[in-house]
């Protein structure tokens, strides 16, 4: 296929993107394609029967993998992504792993680090939330970006090191996806919304803040977590636990132990833990305490920049 043949162009993760299909959400490019995404025949084999999750891995830097009544995915050395949809597949539903899993896969073949959660700005510093499953973090995005805060990334947050060693959050693109009771807490109703194509009850939800389109310096990581206190309780971590929060935190991570790269990601982790404030978040298990968590982390950032200064 010639560059003609994607007519479709955009900007995310700092590299600009040729498609040939339209690929809602993402910025305008703003020079030549370096990632290319196409519809289409996937040239691999996946081992297993049709209807089964699998992946497989190939030689000069490929993965490949399929997920049950979706389609087949091919992720190949940094540059491109070819996606081939099942018949079962609902309209556009393939989209979101192809903005998802297949986008952390080229990340790590090109060398960015992606770490599972939101990045934006508050107070004056640009800060990543993550947390496992079910924590809270997508509820704490939303409402901070519901105060207007600036964005740059809502799942993945794609992380660059320059030559001094220094992480760099590079923007995603301007869009949030959101649980219905997530995003009735927040919103009062999912009606304004629109749902994600393939996703029971998933939504889009449109930036309230401004969309920050230059990469930033990350200043700190906070990991949202629960536990059975009544109380929010934020506190810097030290020593070796930093590195595990990293660790546990990265988006896919099975995926580098499939593709060989541990050593790399390891020595990568272990960089950005020497250097990056890391704080916990213990929220209570029970009850809506998102004010409180963002004043807990106001006055960390504070203090932090305080201290620093």
């Amino acid at each position: 296929m010639s560059d003609y043949d994607f007519e479709f162009r955009y900007k995310a993760f700092g590299f600009n993107i040729a498609s040939n299909f339209l690929l809602e959400g993402l910025l305008p490019a703003e020079g030549p394609p370096e990632v290319y995404i196409q519809e289409g025949k996937v040239p691999v084999e996946v081992p297993g029967p049709q209807d089964s999750h699998a992946y497989t891995v190939l030689e000069g830097d490929g993965f490949a993998f399929r997920v049950k009544d979706i389609g087949t995915f091919l992720v190949l050395g940094g540059t491109h992504i070819i996606a081939e949809k099942n018949e079962s597949c609902e309209p556009e539903a393939h989209v979101l792993f192809i903005l998802g899993t297949c986008m952390g896969v080229l990340l790590m073949q090109r060398g960015l680090l992606p770490v599972h959660g939101s990045a934006l700005a508050l107070e004056d510093k640009h800060i990543i939330i993550t947390g496992q499953s079910g924590a809270g973090k997508s509820t704490l995005a939303a409402a901070l970006n519901r105060r207007g805060c600036s964005f740059l990334a809502d799942d993945i947050a794609a992380l660059q090191e320059d030559e001094k060693g220094e992480s760099w959050i590079v923007p995603s693109f301007p869009r949030q996806k959101l649980w219905r009771d997530t995003a009735e807490k927040i919103f009062g109703s999912v009606n304004s919304l629109n749902r994600i194509p393939g996703v029971r009850d998933k939504y889009h939800v449109q930036m309230d803040g401004e969309f920050i389109k230059a990469p930033k310096r990350l200043d700190a990581l906070f990991e949202l977590t629960t536990h059975s206190g009544s109380e929010v309780a934020v506190s810097e971590i030290k020593g070796p636990e930093k590195l595990m929060v990293i660790l546990r935190n990265i988006y896919r991570p099975e995926i580098i132990e499939f593709m060989g790269k541990q050593k790399e990601h390891f020595m990568r982790c272990s960089r950005l833990a020497s250097s990056l404030p890391v704080f916990h978040i213990e929220r209570p298990e029970s009850g809506f305490t998102v004010d409180e968590q963002i004043k807990g982390i106001i006055h960390s950032l504070k203090q932090l920049y305080h201290h620093n200064n």
